[in-house]
């Protein structure tokens, strides 16, 4: 199923704009890297030594977060009066890796821990009566919560009953009174005594309190712990600007030589035999987060925690084939999930929003055919299934409809809600779902009025391939980690001559063609661009440069985000 979508190219820097790039060397010549710069905000020279140079000296205060202080000092006398911590996560990858820091944060510091991560399936998101239960029958007597947390009003009135203390740490928008917590570490509560404000994951979060806990204790800052934050930072797609960015950069460093046995597996198995080098963002998006969060989306993450957690070598190695065994299981039925929904709607409709029902299918499996659907129709998208009398649905939509301020009408309503205002999710009664998704339709009908059908695909400067070189290439790395508010470059050459067209994978799914540069050759691969009739002369490319490290040597290529005959 291909949509034809308009290519649109960002608008050039003013005349004479200039950034010094001389530290980056030689190589780097033209406006193309000023200009790339330009439209990721980087318009200073300032600018461009905190955007290249952040380091592990650039961490901010983390008692700027708000109720940091009274968090750490709950937490740190948990730890010398040897009490048990209970660690309450969620599900996917940025819940799993901020629980995995909190686990070893307070056992490295001497303190007592035991996790609990719900089942997707049978708990649904957030802190549970059941939990709590758990966590008093462990003997546990404050709960420290990673990832969720901030709604959880009679959940944590329930906990002090049992004489249970509770720490929230989280980074979700607060719907409801804030709960009776001895702490909430959240962003977004606000902190008015400090201009620095960053939109962390949850890891983001924990891994903050990580930090400030390991100073109260005169411990040596987690730099061990970072590419644990980096995982859910680069999963959770929050924006890689601030110290998210330098988070993410040096996580990735030290991920590429890390001592923990279950990063080093998933590593391992999530690459290709015979790359190497270090860990990009894109490697963590679509290769290492996809494995974590397969099993949770099957019903059960525990394995995935286990990896993140354990230190024996034989166990991570076993459990990163049992991720993989479940990813690949999980991407089947992935497939058949978006064949069921296939019949359900036209790409080409007037409806302004996609809603598909997914009855049989694991819950899991909903957010990111959502997803799919957002992104092949530019409309805001809800997978739903019906169970015991409610439907559960799963949300994302476009930037141009808040779905959080949307289904927030209608909190009322809801068994359970969530989320923001690009994701959310909800569980409604049945009888109920067919009004909100009439509601949800004029929302998304008045806020799409004038706005195109498909988004188009945004590049970054038009170029001929020729002009394309090494330094290019190295200087687009230079510019990674990639993500949220710092994509990838793109780039559009029209009139590319192919020298040699096939077809790769499954069915032929995949495009692999080599360009002529000017009697250089440039090679490329267009993922699930197999279907294309190109023709027999000029094409048209729109594309990212992408570096990969095989057995040693470095390999460039072109990845194709879409190409189509030329016209003229």
């Amino acid at each position: 199923m291909t949509l034809d979508r308009k290519w649109q190219i960002t608008e050039p820097p003013p005349p004479g704009f200039r950034l010094d790039l001389g530290f980056l060397g030689s190589g780097v010549r033209g406006t193309l890297p000023a200009r790339l710069l330009w439209n990721r905000g980087v318009r200073t020279n300032s600018d461009v030594a905190e955007y290249f140079s952040s380091g592990m000296d650039d961490f901010l205060d983390p008692l700027i977060l708000p109720d940091m202080a009274k968090a750490v000092d709950r937490l740190h006398r948990a730890i010398q009066e040897d009490e048990t911590v209970g660690v309450f996560g969620d599900f996917d990858v940025d819940g799993l890796t901020g629980t995995a820091i909190m686990l070893r944060a307070i056992r490295s510091l001497g303190g007592k821990a035991v996790p609990y991560i719900p089942n997707r399936e049978t708990d649904g998101h957030g802190l549970s009566n059941q939990a709590i239960d758990s966590f008093l029958s462990a003997g546990v007597s404050l709960i420290t919560t990673v990832d969720t947390g901030s709604t959880a009003v009679e959940e944590i009135a329930y906990a002090q009953t049992l004489g249970i203390d509770t720490v929230v740490t989280d980074h979700h928008l607060i719907e409801t009174e804030r709960p009776a917590a001895i702490a909430i570490v959240n962003p977004h509560v606000g902190s008015e005594d400090s201009d620095e404000s960053v939109d962390y994951s949850g890891a983001g979060v924990a891994f903050k309190l990580a930090q400030a806990l390991c100073s109260a204790a005169s411990a040596p800052f987690p730099e061990d712990l970072l590419p644990l934050a980096a995982l859910g930072t680069i999963a959770d797609i929050v924006p890689l600007v601030s110290e998210n960015r330098t988070l993410v950069r040096e996580g990735l460093r030290i991920l590429g030589q890390t001592d923990l046995p279950g990063l080093r597996a998933l590593l391992d198995i999530s690459r290709a035999p015979g790359a190497s080098g270090r860990p990009t963002a894109e490697l963590i998006s679509f290769y290492v987060a996809p494995r974590l969060n397969a099993p949770g989306r099957m019903g059960d993450a525990e394995p995935s925690l286990q990896i993140l957690s354990t230190d024996d070598v034989s166990e991570a190695r076993a459990l990163a084939d049992r991720l993989d065994a479940d990813n690949t299981k999980r991407r089947s039925l992935s497939e058949k999930a978006w064949e069921h929904a296939s019949t359900q709607f036209s790409p080409n409709s007037d409806d302004p929003i996609v809603a598909v029902n997914c009855d049989g299918f694991p819950m899991g499996l909903l957010g990111p055919l959502a997803g799919r659907l957002n992104e092949l129709t530019g409309k805001p998208a809800i997978a739903y299934q019906h169970v015991d009398g409610f439907a559960r649905a799963s949300c994302r939509s476009n930037t141009v409809l808040d779905l959080h301020a949307a289904l927030s009408t209608h909190s009322d309503k809801f068994e359970r809600f969530g989320g923001h205002a690009r994701a959310a999710g909800f569980s409604i009664k049945n009888d109920l779902l067919a009004d909100l998704l009439d509601d949800l339709r004029k929302h998304a009908a008045w806020g799409a009025l004038g706005a195109p059908a498909v988004p188009p695909l945004h590049a970054d400067a038009e170029v001929r391939l020729e002009d394309l070189t090494v330094s290019t290439w190295n200087f687009v790395s230079a510019m990674e980690p990639f993500g949220e508010a710092n994509r990838e470059p793109v780039l559009v050459t029209y009139g590319a001559r192919p020298l040699d067209v096939r077809t790769v994978g499954v069915g032929g799914k995949h495009l692999k063609i080599s360009f002529d540069a000017d009697g250089r050759r440039i090679e490329s691969i267009g993922f699930g661009l197999g279907d294309r009739d190109l023709g027999t002369g000029t094409v048209d490319i729109i594309f990212q440069l992408r570096s990969e490290v095989w057995r040693g040597k470095t390999r460039h290529q072109l990845g194709l985000r879409d190409i189509r005959p030329s016209k003229g």
